[in-house]
């Protein structure tokens, strides 16, 4: 190197460190290098190559060129392997290559030679950029002439590589304490995004913006499935036209029928976690039928996955998309940094979500109990012997400890609601809760929630999460009392959760299966009211598995003294009032009476007399003369013959026969006598309490 040459490399040096020293931008410091190394090197453009740590990869660390890169030339983390660049690592000094060689030496290497070769570039120089004993890269001259380079040519560059190097080295070291300070503050910020903020929407947005500010991406989802193979949590955030992320709903935005399928099909991607782009993308997609759906409607071309945890109970992840850029491995190690933080906040809002869920069905379940246990019940057990009783609760013993749905027909007060607890004891449901429905009280807007639950916020007034009763009933048995007043409008939404035993909470998105007996009762003849239009058809073949019909109160009137018998003692404890006995004629005008109310009325009948007796014999005087007859009532809608006039011209007779006598204590005859009492003569009661069959012995 003659002393003109060496003056100039030192000046050069020289400037190129003040340089070094005093431009801080590396893009502004690189650029004002280049133009000086132009004064002295013939080149038409260049650039500066840097490797990972573990030299698997070069990167285009900075640019000068005098033509365009076509889009698809991968400006970042290329494999060495295989490549041109392999041979030279070991170079301890410049190298001149020619393009045309290298091309028929590296075929695999073809697209960016062949670029290069296209734009009329011939030559690449490197040289290689060394501090520390390590080489960092390559300083890169790109020439259309194969021009020969002296070896002074090439000492000089080398000299002149060492302060580039250097340059190169702070620059790199900047950047990775500047990404590790990004980093730190990205685990800080989503760490007070966890802690503080208890919405779960909320908090996964706030944490999905902090990602983004690291690893720019278009759209990001977290996935959880339990061990049942449903999702637990299937969010998904994805960048509007302002630039902000929001939550959107697959459905909405896929717009496909069995998008339940395509998800679950979906959540093996988080079980391979990894980096795909390009052709490994494209693969990927022709696996996975959602990939294929966002490639084609949103243009997504690079996919991210990383686990979250993955046990035995279930698994997690983060799937990461973008329409865009190439997600390369510091970013799957960037996303990895918050891993634990986002994985404990998900399984302690699960955990609490479960126990709050445990805690609401205890809640409801002691509310029913203790409506249960406040509740005024037409009869606490099944009492009668009447044959057409028998018959009813021998088909009770028989499906009782099956599963069938039994639709419980009978007038109003027979005793339905009783008769579907028999069934739920009886069966081997009885251990867990049997939740009571009055159909004919929910009010229309609320029958969803009530029934099938709601999410916090999914309506106004939804200020909590609440449990249905259906999974209050989860193992146990539902009653759907008074089903017959439920309005069409809300059959077909009760329909669907006793076809497919799955039911969604309003404003949730997760489907939950239930596993509950259902038994219904109805006071209405549903065939009349399918046949009408009123009821459902399909939902009356749903209900009407076992058919079960209660009998009226006329239709066993052997039982009446028994029940009436077992009310007595029953008010009679509750009031803490003498257990009185009943006269033969109240009796006797019990059993006779036509019980519109059936067994509730008679129990109301029986309460009163309770209440308002207060010698040794119950008193239903003033009850039966106060009450109107309903047996009158109905028979005065029709002509009476001469038979129903004898016929109540003889109880009539009868019961004035009985009062007399009771009032006298069995004395016929003599002072205060029943023949007194009735103005008759003695032997001509005689022979009407004869003829009538009256029997005179009381108690």
């Amino acid at each position: 190197m003659s002393s003109s040459s060496v003056h100039e490399a030192n000046m050069l040096m020289q400037y190129i460190g003040d340089a070094v020293g005093s431009i801080r931008d590396p893009q502004e410091l690189f650029r004002t290098v280049i133009d000086k190394l132009r004064l002295v090197f013939e080149f038409d453009s260049a650039a500066i190559l840097t490797f990972d740590k573990e030299g698997r990869y070069s990167n285009l660390f900075f640019e000068m060129l005098r033509f365009q890169l076509p889009e698809t030339i991968d400006r970042k983390k290329r494999l060495i392997a295989g490549s041109w660049i392999e041979p030279h690592l070991g170079d301890v000094s410049v190298s001149v290559n020619s393009i045309e060689v290298a091309l028929e030496l590296y075929p695999n290497d073809v697209p960016l030679l062949q670029m290069l070769y296209d734009l009329g570039m011939r030559q690449v120089v490197l040289s290689p950029l060394r501090t520390g004993g390590k080489v960092l890269g390559f300083l890169c001259f790109v020439s259309k002439d194969e021009k020969k380079w002296a070896e002074s040519e090439k000492e000089l560059l080398a000299t002149l590589s060492s302060p580039i190097a250097v340059a190169v080295s702070n620059a790199l070291a900047y950047e990775e304490l500047r990404q590790r300070e990004a980093q730190t503050a990205m685990q800080l910020a989503v760490n007070n995004v966890l802690l503080t903020i208890k919405d779960r929407n909320r908090m996964l947005l706030a944490v999905c913006e902090q990602i983004d500010k690291l690893v720019p991406c278009t759209f990001l989802g977290i996935r959880v499935m339990g061990e049942d193979g449903n999702y637990r949590i299937f969010d998904n955030f994805m960048r509007d036209k302002g630039g902000s992320f929001a939550p959107v709903s697959s459905i909405d935005v896929l717009d496909v029928a069995d998008i339940e399928g395509i998800a679950k099909e979906s959540f093996a991607l988080i079980s391979n976690p990894g980096c795909f782009c390009g052709e490994a993308f494209i693969e990927l997609s022709q696996q996975y039928r959602i990939l294929a759906l966002v490639k084609e409607k949103f243009g997504i071309c690079s996919l991210l996955t990383v686990p979250l945890w993955d046990t035995p109970g279930s698994r997690a992840g983060l799937i990461i998309s973008d329409t865009s850029r190439t997600f390369e491995e510091h970013d799957q190690r960037t996303v990895n940094l918050i891993v634990p933080q986002l994985s404990l906040a998900l399984q302690n809002y699960l955990a609490f979500e479960e126990i709050d869920e445990l805690r609401c069905k205890l809640e409801g379940e002691r509310t029913c109990l203790i409506e249960e246990i406040k509740a005024t019940h037409n009869f606490e057990e099944i009492i009668g012997s009447s044959a057409s009783l028998g018959v009813v609760l021998r088909r009770v013993s028989q499906v009782a400890p099956t599963n069938a749905t039994v639709l419980i027909q009978g007038e109003t007060g027979t005793g339905k609601e009783l008769f579907a607890r028999a069934l739920h004891n009886l069966s081997t449901r009885s251990k867990r809760a049997l939740i009571k429905v009055n159909c004919a009280t929910l009010p229309g807007p609320l029958f969803e929630s009530e029934l099938f639950g709601h999410e916090k916020g999914s309506f106004t007034g939804a200020t909590e999460r609440r449990i249905g009763k259906f999974e209050l009933a989860e193992g146990g048995t539902i009653f759907l009392d008074e089903i017959g007043e439920l309005p069409l409008e809300l059959q077909a939404k009760l329909l669907r959760v006793l076809q497919e035993r799955e039911l969604e909470r309003l404003g949730g998105r997760q489907v939950i299966k239930v596993d509950v007996r259902v038994i219904a009762a109805t006071n209405r003849d549903l065939a009349r009211e399918v046949a009408e239009g009123r009821f459902r058809e399909d939902l009356f073949f749903r209900l009407n598995v076992f058919p079960l019909v209660i009998p009226p109160l006329s239709g066993r009137r052997e039982d009446i003294a028994m029940l009436a018998a077992h009310f007595a003692a029953k008010f009679s404890r509750e009031f803490a009032r003498p257990l009185r006995t009943f006269r033969e004629s109240d009796m006797q005008r019990l059993v006779g009476r036509e019980w519109k109310g059936n067994i509730r009325e008679l129990a109301h009948l029986v309460e009163q007399a309770v209440i308002v007796s207060e010698g040794a014999l119950l008193d239903f005087s003033t009850l039966f003369s106060s009450l109107p007859s309903l047996q009158g009532a109905h028979q005065s809608l029709r002509v009476k013959t001469m038979r129903d006039f004898e016929s109540d011209v003889i109880m009539m007779e009868r019961e004035l026969i009985l009062e007399a006598l009771s009032s006298s204590k069995g004395r016929v005859s003599g002072e205060g006598g029943a023949a007194v009492q009735l103005g008759m003569h003695p032997k001509t009661l005689y022979s009407r309490i004869e003829k009538l069959d009256i029997r005179k012995k009381f108690s």
